[in-house]
């Protein structure tokens, strides 16, 4: 009895230091988005974050560290800290950092949150920063990922307020004033449809798209999105699988890849760089190995 008391103890420290018992109680880094804007003198990076307080207490103080790296040389080009307060509990939020770079090439971008001082959370991407767009270069727009998140329980929880934040990046000049379109079907017979008019997006421009739903919680949908350039339409995409709403914890965030119109899954989820993402272990790790210990303890009653 006292030997599988030892490996329940045991099971349970692994299960917190891997991360399964604490992986929606956290404060943490979901997802960044980084634009870049040619100035006169380099070019300015605009690095947007997006953190989610999964804890029953608000935050600490909180501040963000933004470091620019040059990979060719692992030296760091640009950095900036920046306080932002404190986060509420069980609430989502962004903020934005803006710092310059000399001049075109290849950089990584590491973004950390620190609460009073301590390293929380961290994130990072590898971009390419191109030379100053010609004004008359057309813009070259691609689909990159898909954010949900449930954000509200409606109509007695049989619905949901659904928030959708579809990525795209203009690898060519600027474009011309841009409209989004996210359609959430069930069947032909009930699809529903939001748009969201993004303006103008500049050369080397990444930027995230805002729709909300109200969508009955129980069906399962297929997402797909659409942006037209002064209305025609320039790039399509889908998610290439099905979403089940009532299996998405509330106001957790889940990233999507978008597999564009005309291309392979696999080149799309190359140039987006992501992948489905759930943070931590999925609970039915944790569950199995509780369920081990539970037949080792009835196991060793018996023979005692």
């Amino acid at each position: 009895m006292k030997f599988s008391i030892l490996i329940l103890i045991f099971i349970f420290i692994c299960l917190v230091f891997s991360g399964c018992l604490r992986e929606y109680d956290e404060i943490h880094i979901t997802d960044m988005d980084i634009m870049s804007v040619p100035k006169d003198t380099g070019t300015e990076l605009t690095i947007t974050s997006y953190i989610q307080n999964n804890q029953n207490t608000d935050s600490g103080s909180l501040s963000l560290k933004v470091t620019v790296e040059d990979p060719s040389t692992n030296l760091n080009v640009a950095e900036k800290q920046t306080g932002i307060g404190y986060i509420k509990s069980k609430s989502q939020t962004h903020y934005s950092v803006s710092l310059s770079i000399p001049e075109p090439g290849k950089y990584f971008i590491e973004v950390e949150l620190l609460e009073n001082g301590n390293v929380l959370s961290s994130n990072g991407e590898f971009i390419t920063v191109k030379a100053g767009k010609d004004a008359k270069e057309p813009a070259d727009i691609l689909l990159t990922d898909m954010n949900l998140v449930i954000k509200q329980y409606v109509d007695g929880v049989s619905k949901v307020v659904v928030d959708i934040s579809p990525g795209i990046y203009n690898q060519g000049g600027d474009s011309g004033p841009l409209t989004m379109e996210v359609r959430a079907m069930v069947d032909p017979y009930s699809v529903y449809t939001k748009s969201d008019e993004m303006g103008i997006i500049k050369g080397s421009g990444r930027v995230r798209g805002n729709v909300q739903f109200i969508l009955p919680k129980n069906s399962e949908y297929s997402f797909s999105v659409n942006i037209e350039e002064n209305g025609r339409t320039v790039v399509s995409g889908h998610i290439d699988e099905k979403i089940r709403l009532n299996e998405i914890m509330f106001n957790t965030p889940m990233t999507y890849s978008i597999v564009e119109e005309g291309k392979p899954p696999e080149a799309s989820a190359t140039e987006a760089a992501t992948a489905t993402q759930e943070p931590g272990f999925h609970g039915s790790t944790a569950i199995l190995c509780l369920l081990l210990v539970f037949c080792i303890i009835v196991m060793s009653r018996n023979k005692n």
